[in-house]
């Protein structure tokens, strides 16, 4: 194989996927002031039946409501023994659709080698988190927050990194509308802070 060959094969392999947002963009998020006077510990809730992981998603999304300040206080992790007043327990479901053109697709690739260069392949990805804000065991809030990706790539690429790298914009996508809701609320978090 001589370099102009090998070149072209490295810049199209460099390019063999691209993860795409689907919807509207997502919300910008800011602090409030005053914040919010709860601290809040965030929990695992329901992440049944999904692709997820649901401790790493909770890591990232209690980073999230940290680095936003909305809170007086976030409480991650939880310490053993710990018994917060204020739970922000956090459940997901996810759901993937690959199209039957993705077969046929793929099976020319393999059938006709040098065609895996032309290929495109998709599926979709959707990640709906949700947020209960619960105060002694009573539920005093509700959020959620959806996003959803698409993945383009070749039949040769890299498909732990393209996951991974839809996984991470997902849950930044469905994090930052859950975020943008609780700035959104704070007034009436002020207001349920307030009561006993």
């Amino acid at each position: 194989m001589g370099w102009p060959a090998l070149v072209l094969l490295l810049a199209l392999t460099g390019c063999s996927h691209e993860v795409v947002w689907l919807g509207e963009a997502s919300p910008e998020v800011s602090s409030v002031k005053p914040k919010v006077p709860l601290t809040v510990a965030v929990v695992l809730g329901a992440f049944d039946e999904t692709r997820l992981q649901g401790p790493g998603v909770l890591e990232r999304f209690a980073r999230a409501l940290r680095e936003t300040e909305i809170f007086e206080g976030v409480m991650f992790p939880v310490p053993d023994g710990a018994e917060p007043s204020w739970e922000l327990q956090l459940a997901g479901s996810d759901s993937a659709f690959e199209p039957d053109s993705n077969f046929w697709k793929s099976a020319v690739a393999s059938a006709l080698f040098p065609l895996a260069f032309a290929v495109r392949l998709e599926n979709d990805y959707t990640l709906e988190l949700e947020a209960l804000l619960v105060h002694r065991r009573e539920v005093r809030a509700t959020y959620t927050g959806s996003a959803r990706i698409r993945h383009r790539y070749q039949p040769y690429a890299d498909r732990v990194a393209m996951n991974a790298e839809g996984f991470e914009l997902a849950v930044e996508g469905a994090t930052r509308a859950i975020l943008a809701a609780f700035a959104r609320d704070a007034q009436r978090l002020r207001l349920e802070a307030q009561r006993p």
